[in-house]
């Protein structure tokens, strides 16, 4: 453990961190992961140390440098006895890694499933044959704390505030379906100083988000600039509280990639498990229609598969129409349009 600590700080001192202010690029995250993290696995394989990077893959020259060399998997390999691998950006491998080795540490039964399912096909089999019992130790053992802890500085502002992402989702559906990175929450951008000084003030490091670098947030954000992150010690099993900054009308929520697209704040802002406020479950998915000007993530697929079920008609219409509007085509206008009367 002591030899992997250094390793990381050893990776941190060369690559640098991208929650350095004014950084545009360096490490994100970086944690302890895989099998061979686990001691009652560590026979299995070498532990790992599960790279998120900006703006994506380190050049390999400076990762020689450090005594690392790339094997044929695209992972990086020291020969003090642990590899490095990168996480894909946007993807939830990282995010599957960490749930799944805090049950392979919490629950031995768990430990001895994997060890016969990976001596018996490999790493991969037992990843997905343990995968869904990791969704649920996380579900029963971490449940909505990440959103809670959030919510306790935010519900005193009296301000319509409100999940957003998958969070929003598993609010809407009254139970935890999988392991987010971060709490994803929607305020009034007309109402971000009381936002920022309520934050300030209970102990959480407050960044805005800016030409793809941090700055600290001591002032207003101006359009098209929307977002901040917000780091607390206390917050449990999450990165950050990403703040998104949005337009609210009169009474009504505006889609903030698409004027266009509108809803009354009664019908986008609804009251879910706990008592979270949280978007509504059609605007969220048609943010996860299109992130980042690509088709849907494999998480945001899954998502919609799941909550698609769980709409109202009107709720379906209106997605199918949103959809139709700003990006005619979509993957899942066939299914929401056979869904409908």
């Amino acid at each position: 453990m002591q030899a992997l600590n250094h390793a990381m700080q050893t990776l941190t001192d060369a690559l640098g961190s991208a929650l350095e202010r004014g950084r545009s690029t360096g490490i994100f995250a970086l944690s302890h992961g895989g099998p061979g993290s686990v001691p009652a696995l560590a026979d299995l394989d070498m532990p790992e140390l599960h790279l998120d990077l900006l703006p994506g893959t380190p050049a390999e020259s400076v990762l020689m440098v450090l005594g690392y060399t790339r094997d044929p998997g695209g992972t990086f390999v020291h020969p003090g006895g642990w590899r490095v691998v990168v996480a894909e950006p946007g993807q939830a491998w990282a995010t599957d890694q960490a749930v799944l080795r805090d049950l392979l540490l919490a629950v031995p039964a768990a430990a001895q499933r994997y060890r016969a399912a990976f001596v018996q096909a490999g790493r991969t089999h037992a990843d997905a044959l343990l995968l869904p019992a990791a969704y649920t130790h996380h579900a029963h053992t971490v449940g909505f704390a990440p959103a809670l802890f959030a919510a306790q500085t935010l519900a005193p502002l009296g301000l319509p505030w409100m999940l957003a992402g998958g969070w929003a989702l598993d609010a809407w559906h009254g139970a935890v379906t999988r392991p987010h990175e971060d709490v994803d929450v929607i305020v009034p951008r007309q109402q971000q100083d009381a936002v920022r000084e309520a934050l300030t003030a209970a102990g959480w490091r407050l960044d805005a988000c800016r030409e793809g670098a941090y700055h600290a947030w001591t002032a207003p954000i101006e359009a098209p600039d929307h977002q901040a992150h917000a780091r607390h010690p206390g917050l449990p099993h999450a990165q950050l509280l990403d703040v998104l900054l949005t337009d609210f009308g009169d009474q009504t929520w505006i889609y903030r990639r698409d004027p266009r697209v509108t809803l009354p704040l009664a019908q986008a802002r609804l009251i879910g498990a706990h008592g979270l406020p949280h978007l509504a479950p059609e605007a969220v998915l048609l943010f996860k229609s299109r992130t980042a000007g690509h088709d849907p993530r494999g998480k945001d697929q899954r998502d919609f598969a799941q909550t698609l079920p769980t709409l109202n008609p009107q709720a379906r219409e209106w997605l199918a129409g949103t959809l139709r509007l700003t990006s005619p085509g979509h993957v899942w206008l066939a299914a929401l349009e056979g869904s409908l009367p």
